[in-house]
């Protein structure tokens, strides 16, 4: 017959395909539709090519509690890290270069809410009501208004000053120390007052930390700005009551203190206030949204649309952060809704500007330059409505990226460019918002990763109540996709300098490790009994528990109840006797003091802060081990064309693989495994390998087939590493059969 004499096509067996799959993880649509990859975990794309994920190492941890807030600032060698939990405001410090520092170091945020400039005497305090003062109170009313009746001072600024209540206020002449012969404000109290020059009302703490069991509602906002008039570059903080609630209406007050210590490892902030200038009010400036700065003003914001600024004098020596009642000062509400976000944007010369976030609107804020030096405050800034149809989905779900603002909103990404655009998603986006715990929006938040032109936004997934995943954007390629649900991406904020060389992101898992435990022991006859924060324990263990160190006395210990070592001191003499005991002191107290027979451990890790973009691997205080990666192809086969091209018309028949090639710029060994399944809707059916290949694997045979494959390829070895280039396939038509 004629078909005996036909020659059979062999050029399936000689075709050799090479792998084209467009760059990307598509996680939307169907997995037969998809063209790109179609899974990852902790995979970049550079160039479009696939690649790893850099590794991380442990730079500091901390026993306190999740950091909600952080920013690092580089000055004189040394890089400064502040970052704000539910208790407290920690520094670290480390080199610039080179993440190797000390730290926590809680700092001392101090208790008075407005500082005054006093006189007293007696049971009297005078503030002056001459205008060539600073901070004068210029009329009775005012002097009633600022100062009534039971407002709270302190001459002190420490934990345990004493606070004084008035008892009076009046408006008339003062005759005692400082300024006598002036008229101003007389504060009247039931008793003797110190003799002071200075005074700071307290009327509320400055900062009130969440309860050490929560419910944690404190998130943190950072800034900086160099004071002229204090010769310093200083940290603006504030702790906003808003991790719960994204409009939340609970002010709490800014908070400014020097990026340098004040001595040693000691860091003092204090709260910001309007209690310079010409007019001062005496105000705390708090807020319920945040801080920023637009260089050289500073900026608060919150409910209804709230922003203030305060003034800069001509003067530049002058200058302070205490005067929000000068000419160049202004408050405004510019919207219903509140402000949660404020970031400086490029402006014109001598034209400070900013964008500012509320949760339906973007504002513009820019200076004036061309107002005269009569115009009125209003006159002086513009505020203008850029778009009133967004939305934002945290306050720390913003990033600017080269002069362009990037954010999530609550169902899509938007850019600012000069005017507001949504960045188009045809990845990941249903992926992400229906799979987003809207419960704890406050907790995503964004940061970028400037040498791969990376904006990650961190977010909780499924019934997470912390971040578990990330949404990554290319911004030069223009390309999605995400972390995977890696544990790298299990981060609760960070922060990117332009110095420092790679990014530092702070962990929410809490890792502690334990050392082998010390009995606490009666106190030798000769020495002192123990107070409530002290306990003796036998043998020179001043290594284990050296001032900074931590303790516990619990193997289940949360971070509310660890202590930290203040004084560490052995004791041996001929009285005592070998092998001598140490006394170690410990900051806070327990109930009682700590019961004779008591285990007491030293504790290190806890929460961690992370050198990020370091290695390859996950280095701890416990020493370093793999970081899983892996990237999953789309679907291959005839039946939509063939390994190098998609066709809408292919050929029923199974595909062969007889042979992979291979091409990778890889460090140790990776596995590739082949997922097969028979229908387009079908469940996975078989998975064939893993198959192991090194740097040095021409080939892999093989001789399996599947109507739809999937190639998945994995690295999960110390110091492991991949950049994927253009792999070769040699396939065959298989069996007609599904």
């Amino acid at each position: 017959m004629a078909s005996d004499n036909q020659q059979q096509d062999t050029s399936q067996y000689t075709t050799i395909y090479s792998l084209a799959i467009p760059a990307g993880i598509k996680r939307d649509g169907t997995q037969f539709q998809n063209d790109q990859y179609t899974d990852g975990v902790w995979c970049r794309f550079q160039r479009g090519d696939p690649k790893k994920i850099g590794g991380y190492r442990t730079l500091f941890t901390s026993n306190t509690g999740i950091y909600r807030g952080l920013i690092s600032q580089p000055y004189n060698g040394v890089n400064y890290i502040f970052a704000g939990n539910y208790k407290e405001l920690d520094v670290f410090n480390c080199g610039i270069n080179y993440g190797v520092g000390s730290g926590p170091f809680a700092a001392n945020i101090l208790p008075g809410q407005v500082p005054l400039t006093v006189g007293t005497s007696g049971n009297q305090m005078f503030i002056s009501g001459y205008s060539g003062i600073s901070g004068y109170v210029s009329s009775p009313t005012t002097a009633t208004q600022y100062f009534p009746v039971g407002t709270k001072f302190i001459f002190g600024q420490s934990g345990t000053a004493t606070v004084y209540t008035s008892t009076s206020v009046s408006y008339s002449g003062w005759s005692g120390s400082g300024y006598s012969g002036y008229s101003g404000v007389v504060v009247g109290f039931s008793g003797a007052i110190p003799s002071s020059t200075q005074a700071w009302i307290a009327n509320s703490p400055v900062f009130t930390p969440d309860p050490a069991l929560g419910p944690y509602r404190v998130t943190w906002q950072f800034d900086s700005q160099f004071s002229p008039l204090g010769g310093q570059l200083q940290v603006f903080a504030h702790p906003g009551y808003n991790l719960v609630d994204i409009d939340n209406g609970v002010p709490s007050q800014v908070i400014a203190g020097n990026i340098t210590p004040i001595s040693g490892n000691t860091w003092t902030f204090s709260g910001l206030a309007d209690s310079s200038g010409q007019n001062p009010t005496y105000q705390p400036i708090s807020v319920d949204g945040g801080v920023c700065v637009l260089y050289p003003f500073i900026f608060v914001y919150g409910s209804h649309g709230y922003i203030a600024n305060n003034n800069v004098s001509s003067t530049y020596s002058q200058q302070n952060f205490y005067d929000w009642n000068g000419p160049l000062a202004n408050q405004t509400n510019v919207s219903a809704s509140k402000i949660v976000k404020g970031m400086p944007m490029r402006g014109g010369t001598n034209a400070p500007a900013g964008l500012f976030w509320a949760t339906d609107s973007l504002i513009r804020v820019s200076f004036n330059s061309s107002a005269s030096s009569t115009a009125t405050t209003s006159q002086f800034w513009n505020y203008d409505i850029i778009s009133s149809q967004i939305s934002i989905m945290s306050s720390n779900s913003v990033v600017e990226m080269d002069g362009v603002y990037f954010w999530m909103g609550v169902d899509r990404f938007y850019m600012y460019n000069g005017s507001v655009s949504v960045v188009a998603n045809d990845k990941n986006v249903n992926y992400l918002f229906d799979n987003l715990n809207y419960t704890q929006r406050q907790k995503v938040w964004a940061t970028k990763v400037p040498r791969y032109n990376e904006i990650w936004f961190f977010y909780p997934r499924g019934t997470a109540t912390e971040c578990t995943d990330a949404i990554i954007y290319n911004v030069k390629d223009k390309l999605w996709y995400d972390a995977g649900q890696a544990t790298g991406a299990q981060r609760s904020c960070g922060y990117t300098t332009e110095l420092f060389p790679t990014p530092i992101w702070a962990d929410w898992n809490y890792n502690p490790s334990f050392s082998a435990p010390y009995t606490v022991i009666t106190n030798p006859a000769s020495l002192p009994a123990p107070s409530n924060n002290q306990m003796y324990i036998s043998g020179d263990v001043t290594s284990v528990f050296s001032p900074g160190s931590v303790l516990t006395f619990s193997l289940s210990a949360t971070s509310s109840q660890t202590f930290q070592v203040s004084t560490s001191v052995f004791t041996i003499n001929s009285t005592i006797g070998a092998p001598g005991v140490t006394l170690v002191t410990f900051t806070g107290a327990t109930s009682s003091t700590v019961p004779i027979g008591s285990l007491v451990y030293q504790q290190t890790n806890g929460y961690a802060i992370w050198q990020h973009e370091f290695g390859q691997n996950q280095v701890n205080l416990n020493g370093e081990v793999a970081v899983y990666s892996s990237i999953t192809t789309s679907d291959i086969s005839w039946l939509t064309g063939n390994p190098s091209q998609d066709g809408l018309v292919g050929i029923n028949r199974r595909m062969h693989l007889r042979r992979i090639e291979p091409n990778f710029l890889q460090t140790g060994t990776m596995s590739m495994t082949i997922l097969g399944r028979k229908f387009a809707n079908g469940a996975m059916q078989e998975d064939s390998g893993p198959y192991y290949f090194n740097p040095d694997t021409d080939k892999i045979d093989l001789r399996v087939e599947h109507r739809l494959i999937r190639l998945k390829f994995e690295s999960n070895e110390l110091n492991g590493n991949y950049e994927m280039g253009r792999l070769l396939i040699t396939a065959e038509y298989g069996d007609e059969r599904p």
